[in-house]
């Protein structure tokens, strides 16, 4: 029987991954791995089991040697899916580890209710099952920070969310792994900066947007609360410091897909 296979609008939704086999045939299926996929727009947040335990509410600022290190565990991108003859290409505009060399291109199949993915340049599977549906109402922005000129991504889809905030400093090298790169600094100031870079998943209940998993403990807990601006070309979250210091942060909305609207927590402010 031939493979049924999805496109890119079958992929609306969010999605929780239950299984990862590697090249060496080892295999995961505690990792809590989670997918927020708007019309091409999407969010990707990937955490060890434990680490909540581990690092849970300090700011990064606070944490020490060993909890960042911990932090380097996490898999955290977003960006654009993009859909080619043949596989799909996760096209990440931010990622919290160094460019890979290889692009993250990979197969996409049914296999009753799981959505299979595997790999093209690397030799993974991996298994998706969907947690919410979000065929006709999703929608995503890329951002643009209007101090920093750091990248965002904000993707809603149903009644979930992914957001990401790229780092205000890039990276020094990408040519060395960022857990060597922590590990390296000589100041841990020096390392909590090389985390500074934020991917949240969370929930939209009424007017409430709640985080509910982050790259960045302290964020755990806090409201995005994200508010168009007057004009529509601009969105005020709710951010915080590397202290934990609560702060607006300012963006414009570089592209906007789908409606607006479902990108706000309440009306623009006059």
């Amino acid at each position: 029987m031939p493979r049924s296979h999805p496109a890119v609008t079958d992929l609306r939704g969010v999605w929780r991954r239950t299984l990862a086999r590697e090249a060496d045939g080892s295999t995961d299926r505690v990792t809590t791995a989670t997918w927020v996929q708007g019309p091409s727009l999407f969010a990707d947040l990937r955490q060890p089991a434990g680490i909540d335990d581990l690092v849970r509410g300090v700011c990064l600022q606070d944490l020490d040697r060993p909890q960042l290190l911990a932090l380097c565990a996490q898999k955290a991108f977003a960006g654009t899916l993009e859909a080619g003859a043949d596989a799909f290409s996760w096209v990440r505009r931010i990622d919290l580890h160094p460019s890979a060399p290889l692009p993250d291109v990979g197969t996409l199949h049914w296999e009753g209710g799981v959505l299979v993915e595997e790999g093209v340049h690397e030799a993974y599977l991996e298994h998706w099952e969907r947690v919410e549906r979000s065929p006709g109402g999703p929608a995503g922005a890329l951002l643009e920070d209007r101090q920093e000129g750091c990248a965002g991504v904000l993707v809603r889809a149903g009644s979930w969310f992914g957001y990401a905030r790229d780092r205000s400093v890039p990276l020094p090298t990408l040519l060395v792994p960022l857990i060597e790169q922590v590990r390296g600094c000589g100041r841990r100031a020096e390392a909590a900066a090389l985390l500074d870079c934020e991917v949240s998943i969370g929930r939209v209940s009424a007017d409430r947007w709640e985080i509910v998993r982050s790259t960045l403990p302290h964020r755990v807990g806090a409201r995005l609360q994200p508010e168009l601006s007057p004009a529509g070309d601009g969105l005020r979250i709710r951010d915080a410091d590397p202290q934990g210091r609560a702060r607006p942060r300012d963006w414009t909305l570089a592209q906007v897909e789908g409606p607006a609207r479902l990108l706000a927590a309440a009306a623009a402010r006059g």
